[in-house]
């Protein structure tokens, strides 16, 4: 772990604000480490390598798996006709947008803060988006197509919670 955060793959954030907790996050392609200004990243590394191996292992944040996933999606729910140009993650996102979708060039923008929620919940922000293609308003119609995806309701919820849960966590 101590390598990793050497090569730039772990960034340390060290805040006087944060008084006994650690939190990880990924960034594209950065792991974020978030810890009290005098915390021991060495005196606390196996519990730390514990922590990254738990987030890694729900970890689908590289732009191969979202068109990997994309394609899943549009073949299992919509016959494979639904496609993005493109599909990327980004960190621009504001705090109450998931994912975006550009319908006049097809381009699809998924939030990095999705990078460690569950499958499930990205395949329906995913699904959501592939229905952004062909239908733009947020009709009956187009409900109906993102209904597909079965855990849609869930997948609300959690990130309801996801969001609050965020919200929290910035001290607001």
């Amino acid at each position: 772990m101590l390598r990793a955060i050497a090569r730039g793959e772990i960034e340390v954030r060290r805040s006087a604000r944060r008084k006994k907790t650690v939190a990880v996050s990924k960034e594209i392609e950065t792991y974020v480490l978030r810890t009290p200004v005098r915390y021991s990243v060495e005196h606390n590394i196996r519990s730390l390598t514990d922590l990254f191996n738990r987030l890694s292992a729900r970890d689908h944040s590289s732009d191969a798996d979202l068109v990997e996933l994309a394609d899943e999606m549009s073949r299992r729910y919509f016959g494979g006709r639904l496609r993005p140009a493109s599909i990327r993650w980004v960190t621009n996102q504001n705090v109450s947008r998931w994912a975006s979708t550009t319908t006049s060039t097809g381009d699809i923008r998924v939030s990095h803060r999705l990078q460690s929620v569950p499958r499930w919940v990205l395949e329906t922000v995913v699904v959501h988006e592939l229905v952004h293609l062909q239908i733009g308003p947020h009709s009956k119609e187009f409900h109906e197509l993102a209904d597909r995806h079965p855990r849609q309701s869930d997948a609300k919820l959690y990130l309801e919670g996801f969001s609050d849960g965020e919200h929290f966590s910035r001290g607001n």
